[in-house]
């Protein structure tokens, strides 16, 4: 087994006790349940905007919004530098510890403050200098804004601490204004930039409210983090960082790459085509990863096989879900298109038709990856493998992007994804880490029987 670096935290020696069965499986149903709310109107919300935005500002303006939001996507990367992901590994297994806690919030606020700082440096290097992003300038500072949202917005913190029911909140509060601006300032196709600056302020007004509640809610104290902790800080979590990078620049660069390399036209068809699919996966990733992460960050923290025994259990229940995801998505994307994009956007549907298979993929991916790779302290093997993706995704885009544009693009998506899930799998098996067994699913059916009657009888 490869282990990372060791932490720059003091953790504890003695695991936990295990909390209360009930009151655990309790508080991750509220979690799954308000992190479906939140992406039920994030579902919701947006399908009331697009008939209306599509039809005034067009397939080209959609592809300038969605180009614009894939380059600012890369300064998110940096100022987040996988903070997020160790922050949460370490306090939820070490809750108690409030010395621990205030010192990780300390070193995670300050870092990720001083990168954006770094990230504005470059961000007006780029806008200013470089020609094709110079033509769009002001579209591009508006969808920057909202980095200052990331920073302040502590979702790793509520993360940890199994409070996601507020972080449903704040995300619905940022649905509901972007909404209303929609209605209230795009009347024209100029008006398009308002789209991404009303996501941006609503980001920014609702990351102030969520830390000053965190403050107060946690108890958390700030101090500013001596030199020393920030390298260490910096370098046990540019792992982590790395590993995000390459993700991105095979999940997250479709876009830009296809802005960079086609037209426009293409980047609005393809992310026409994405958008409900990028809304299931966002399920997966806000719902199921989320409220799942820390309950099995600390699984693991109380021993390797009652880690690997909770990500058994629910690995079948998920894929089947995502099974029945991707088979709606392919049903209904003849239909959901036309009504809701419009005939300008017909080419869409085919490329909603290969995504479809995306939910299935990435499920397992993050689950073979974040929680069973990094609660296991494998950070680097999980980075190796990872790093795989951008070389499989950029020589496919490299290929199919001139020939078949937009759909080049969502077979290169594809396949880039079913080769990584492939490989995850793979070096789990070389460390005798079997998640995929007939006895494993056997158990999950009788778990879910007797966690389905525990929640439902109030007596046990």
């Amino acid at each position: 087994m490869e282990v990372a670096a060791v932490s720059p935290e003091v953790v504890t020696t003695t695991a936990p006790p295990p909390p209360p069965r009930r009151g655990v499986l309790k508080r991750f149903v509220v979690n799954v349940a308000s992190l479906f709310s939140l992406n039920v109107a994030n579902m919701l919300l947006p399908l009331l905007t697009v008939p209306y935005v599509v039809r005034i500002i067009g397939p080209e303006r959609l592809g300038l919004l969605n180009f614009s939001q894939a380059f600012v996507t890369y300064f998110t990367l940096l100022i987040n530098f996988g903070f997020d992901t160790n922050a949460v590994r370490t306090i939820a297994a070490n809750r108690g510890d409030q010395a621990l806690l205030d010192r990780v919030f300390s070193e995670v606020m300050t870092g990720k403050a001083l990168l954006w700082g770094l990230s504005t440096v470059i961000f007006a290097g780029v806008s200013a200098f470089v020609p094709e992003f110079r033509a769009h300038w002001l579209l591009h500072v508006c969808t920057y804004f909202g980095c200052l949202g990331i920073v302040l917005f502590p979702v790793w913190l509520y993360q940890a601490m199994e409070d996601l029911g507020r972080v449903a909140l704040f995300n619905s509060v940022i649905k509901v204004l972007v909404t209303l601006s929609v209605f209230v300032f795009i009347r024209q196709a100029d008006d398009y930039l308002y789209q991404n600056l009303s996501l941006s302020i609503a980001q920014v007004v609702v990351g102030v409210v969520a830390f000053f509640i965190a403050v107060r809610r946690f108890g958390v104290k700030f101090s500013l983090p001596t030199v020393a902790r920030m390298q260490a800080r910096f370098r046990h979590d540019s792992t982590l960082f790395f590993t995000s990078v390459v993700a991105t620049l095979y999940a997250g660069s479709n876009v830009f790459l296809l802005g960079l390399f086609s037209t426009v036209y293409s980047v609005g068809i393809f992310s026409a085509g994405t958008r409900i699919v990028g809304i299931t996966q966002a399920f997966v990733a806000l719902a199921l990863n989320q409220a799942f992460f820390p309950i099995v960050a600390a699984a693991f923290g109380r021993g390797r096989d009652e880690g690997l025994n909770m990500v058994r259990k629910v690995i079948y229940p998920v894929s089947l879900l995502m099974v029945c995801a991707a088979i709606g998505l392919w049903v209904i994307a003849p239909y959901f298109i036309p009504v809701f994009y419009g005939e300008k956007f017909a080419e869409a549907i085919l490329v909603m038709r290969v995504v479809a298979v995306l939910p299935i993929t990435m499920a397992l991916n993050n689950l073979m990856g974040a929680h069973v790779l990094l609660n296991l302290r494998m950070d680097r093997a999980f980075f190796r493998i990872t790093a795989l993706g951008p070389f499989i995704s950029l020589t496919l885009n490299a290929l199919l992007i001139q020939r078949l544009g937009h759909l080049g693009v969502a077979w290169a998506w594809v396949l880039t994804e079913l080769c990584m899930c492939f490989a995850l799998y793979a070096y789990l098996r070389t460390q005798g880490v079997e998640l995929l067994k007939l006895r494993y699913l056997k158990e999950a059916i009788a778990d879910g029987k007797q966690r389905l009657a525990l929640l439902t009888n109030p007596s046990k």
